[in-house]
């Protein structure tokens, strides 16, 4: 007897494990609770095994469902991709992105691989440069899409599609005092990253001053590895740098709140390939634990 699964059904299981719960699910496909509830049933019905253990404050994956969200991210990537190259009318052109490059670099490659494989007949080029940047090239008409970290002082808006949490980094071993002075590792200004530190330090009446200064993250990175003094970075990038640690409030320095990051296009102006870009970059952050959960 041959089975089929619903992808809708996988859609559902995999939204609710993304979102932590079946009425935030629910609010993110569009659909009611009680529909989420029955399309979670129908799966568990159809595989004979429960995918959730539910409490009244939390909803965690069972042993098979954990067994399932694999098989469910490559199902619905592959469905989704069938559905760009088959249903859709071909497009072509080019389109031209701006990123921040920590995001670019921990996020960007997977959904650019599925969006050239979805349409291979559209050029992409990538620029990476600070968020100020990235908005003075846009408004020069230098981009066709822009990811920007916001800031107070950023005027222009967009789709919210991230929240980045912060983390201080250095080796580990660093403790400071009321009295120290913070050997800062940053970005040349304007930075979102230099701006977020120095605010949170001078908010506390924390003495700082720069000690290493950089465009580029890789140079921050290694300056913060060597001991020269502190920086911020993603926290989801952390894990894959070694020789660096996150820095608690115990090491003396005030927590760093997260910032929002902002996918912007010039609708009026955009290409049908930018179009195309931009839905493909929201449902990929919106839509893919793997790659990371929109704000």
């Amino acid at each position: 007897m041959i089975r089929n699964i619903d992808i809708d059904l996988l859609r559902a299981f995999l939204t609710i494990y993304e979102s932590g719960s079946f009425s935030q699910a629910a609010e993110r496909l569009g659909r009611t609770q009680s529909t989420i509830s029955q399309q979670i049933k129908k799966l568990e019905d159809m595989l004979g095994r429960e995918v959730f253990l539910r409490t009244n404050r939390s909803v965690t994956l069972t042993t098979e469902g954990e067994v399932l969200l694999s098989y469910a991210r490559k199902m619905i990537s592959l469905n989704d991709e069938v559905f760009g190259r088959v249903s859709q009318p071909d497009i072509s052109g080019s389109v031209k992105l701006g990123a921040p490059e920590a995001f670019a670099a921990q996020h960007l490659p997977d959904i650019l691989i599925q969006f050239a494989k979805s349409h291979p007949s559209v050029g992409l080029e990538v620029h990476c440069d600070l968020s100020h940047h990235l908005i003075d090239g846009f408004e020069k008409g230098h981009f066709d899409l822009i990811l920007i970290k916001r800031d107070s002082k950023t005027k222009i808006y967009g789709n919210k599609v991230w929240r980045e949490t912060l983390v201080w980094a250095g080796q580990g071993k660093e403790s400071f005092k009321m009295d120290d002075t913070i050997p800062l590792i940053v970005s040349p200004s304007p930075c979102v990253y230099r701006s977020k530190m120095i605010e949170v330090l001078d908010k506390k009446k924390i003495k700082w001053k720069p000690v290493f200064t950089s465009s580029s993250m890789t140079s921050r990175i290694a300056a913060a590895k060597a001991g020269l003094g502190v920086t911020i970075i993603p926290k989801e990038m952390l894990s894959e740098i070694r020789g660096l640690s996150a820095l608690n409030e115990s090491s003396g320095l005030p927590t760093v709140p997260a910032i929002e990051i902002d996918l912007i296009m010039n609708e009026e102006k955009g290409s049908d390939a930018a179009k195309r870009m931009y839905e493909h970059i929201v449902f990929a952050l919106e839509n893919n634990p793997s790659v990371g959960k929109a704000a």
